[in-house]
C-alpha cells in the first residue's frame, strides 16, 4: 500500500467522527455570557466528565476567581461503610451571600455509577435556585416524580441488623520474572455499629507476604513476613464536642519480633468545633492511658522475652477544607511511664493552596523521632535481612516530605469532555515543577 492511499483511507475513517464532531460542540471561543460559571472543588469521588457531560446548563471553569458557583463537595465514611456527601454552593459576584448546603448518603453497595447519577442529580437540584436568580427560567423546567403510594399507617422500618455492618475481603497478588518471583495475601473481617451515642468498631487481619530471588543455580534467597491483628475500638458520645472510649488491640508480627502485643488504652477527645462540622474543620484532642503486654520470638536488645509496659499519649489532629483548598496536621507524643525517657514523638502535615488565581502550592511531610524500639531483636542483622526488610531495624528518626506547585492558565472554560484516546478532554494545562 503506498503512503497516498493510507493517507486517503485515514482521511475517509475520520471525516465522519470530525463532522459529528463539529456539531455537537460550540464553535470555539464562542460562550454564553448570562450562563452560571461553576468551579468543581472535589478531591474524592467525583466524576468530572459526568458531571459535565450530565449538567450542561452551566459552564465549568478552571479556577475559582472566574466562578459565579463555587461547588465545594466533602465525603465522610458512614457506619454503614457508604458516604455521607455534602455539597456546599457558595455564591460569588452576583451570587455572593447566596450560600447553599445539601447533603445525601450512597449505601456501600451502591456502585460507581449510582454515586455518580445520584451526585449530578443533587448538582442540578442546588443549581436551580442560581439558575432562577440569573434569570435564565426560559430554559429551566422541573420534573416531579411523586413517591409511590405509601399506606398511611405505615411504622418507621425496624432496622433487623440493629446498625450492624459486617465485612469480609482477600486479596492477593502474584509477579515474578525469570529469577524472581513474590506474592502476598491478606484476609479481613470487620464488624461495626454506629449511632449517634455509640461507635463500636471490631476488626481482624491476617497478612502473608513472599519474595525468591535466584542469585545463581546454587543460590536461592527467600524471604517471609507474616502478620496479622484483632482490633476493638469502642466510643461513646459525651456532648457535641466531647467523647469518652477504649481501645484494644492484639497483634503478631515476624518483621517486629513480636509472637502477640496485647495492648489496651482508655482515652477520652475533645473537639474544638462541633463533630457535626468534621467535613469542613476538626481539630480534636486526645488523651489516652493504658498497657501493653508482649511476648516477643526474639531475646530483644534489652534480654527480654516478654514484658508488660505502662504506656500513655497525647495528641491532636487538625483538618480543614475550605475554598481556599484543604490543610491538615497532627502531632502525637507517647511515653512508657515505667521508663521515662522512652518516648516516640510523631508530626504529620499536609496541605493543597490555591494563592492565587491559577496557581496552587501542594505538600505533604511527617517526621518522628523515636526512643521507644523496645521489641528488637538482639544481635546484627545480615544483609539478607536489611535489604529484603526482614526484621526491623534501630533507627532515631524516620521522615517523609513531598511537594509541588501547579500554574494553569488559558481559557477559563473547562465544558468539553472527549475521550478520544484515553483522555477526557476539557482538563486543566499544567505546569508541574
Amino acid at each position: 500500500m503506498t503512503i497516498r492511499t493510507l493517507l486517503v483511507a485515514i482521511l475517509v475513517l475520520i471525516g465522519p467522527a470530525r463532522a459529528t464532531y463539529a456539531q455537537s460542540v460550540p464553535p470555539a471561543g464562542q460562550f454564553d455570557a448570562a450562563r452560571l460559571k461553576v468551579y468543581l472543588d472535589c478531591q474524592y469521588e467525583c466524576d468530572f466528565d459526568y458531571l459535565r457531560t450530565n449538567v450542561a446548563f452551566v459552564d465549568w471553569v478552571r479556577d475559582r476567581a472566574d466562578s459565579d458557583i463555587h461547588l465545594l463537595v466533602t465525603t465522610q465514611t458512614t457506619g454503614g461503610g457508604g458516604s455521607s456527601w455534602t455539597l456546599k454552593f457558595i455564591g460569588a459576584g452576583p451570587q455572593a451571600g447566596a450560600d447553599e448546603t445539601l447533603t445525601f448518603s450512597t449505601a456501600s453497595t451502591d456502585t460507581s455509577d449510582a454515586r455518580r447519577k445520584e451526585l449530578a442529580r443533587l448538582v442540578r437540584l442546588g443549581l436551580t435556585r442560581y439558575v432562577v436568580r440569573a434569570g435564565q427560567t426560559n430554559s429551566l423546567d422541573v420534573t416531579f416524580k411523586p413517591p409511590a403510594a405509601l399506606d398511611a399507617q405505615t411504622t418507621p422500618q425496624k432496622d433487623p441488623w440493629n446498625y450492624w455492618v459486617f465485612r469480609t475481603g482477600v486479596n492477593g497478588n502474584l509477579g515474578g520474572e525469570q529469577t524472581s518471583k513474590n506474592g502476598s495475601y491478606r484476609l479481613n473481617l470487620s464488624a461495626n455499629r454506629v449511632t449517634e451515642a455509640w461507635k463500636i468498631n471490631l476488626s481482624t487481619n491476617g497478612s502473608y507476604r513472599e519474595n525468591t530471588f535466584e542469585i545463581s543455580e546454587t543460590t536461592t534467597i527467600r524471604s517471609i513476613t507474616r502478620s496479622w491483628g484483632v482490633n476493638t475500638l469502642v466510643v461513646k458520645s459525651l456532648g457535641p464536642k466531647w467523647s469518652a472510649g477504649v481501645r484494644a488491640n492484639l497483634s503478631g508480627s515476624t518483621f517486629s519480633n513480636q509472637d502477640w502485643v496485647l495492648g489496651i488504652t482508655p482515652g477520652i477527645e475533645f473537639d474544638v468545633f462541633p463533630y457535626a462540622e468534621s467535613t469542613r474543620r476538626s481539630w480534636t484532642f486526645l488523651y489516652s492511658i493504658g498497657a501493653e503486654r508482649a511476648n516477643y520470638t526474639d531475646e530483644t536488645i534489652f534480654g527480654k522475652l516478654e514484658e508488660t509496659v505502662p504506656i500513655h499519649s497525647i495528641g491532636s489532629n487538625l483538618g480543614l477544607r475550605q475554598p481556599w483548598g484543604s490543610a491538615g496536621a497532627s502531632a502525637s507524643f507517647s511515653q512508657h511511664l515505667n521508663k521515662p525517657e522512652r518516648t516516640r514523638l510523631s508530626i504529620f502535615a499536609n496541605a493543597d493552596v490555591r494563592l492565587f488565581k491559577g496557581f496552587s502550592f501542594n505538600m505533604f511531610g511527617d517526621y518522628s523521632r523515636i526512643r521507644d524500639q523496645i521489641n528488637l531483636k538482639r544481635g546484627g542483622a545480615s544483609v539478607d535481612e536489611v535489604l529484603l526488610r526482614q526484621r526491623q531495624l534501630a533507627t532515631g528518626y524516620r521522615y517523609f516530605v513531598g511537594f509541588g506547585v501547579s500554574y494553569s492558565f488559558g481559557s477559563i472554560f473547562n465544558n468539553v469532555v472527549n475521550p478520544r484516546f484515553g483522555g477526557g478532554g476539557g482538563d486543566r494545562m499544567i505546569i508541574m515543577f
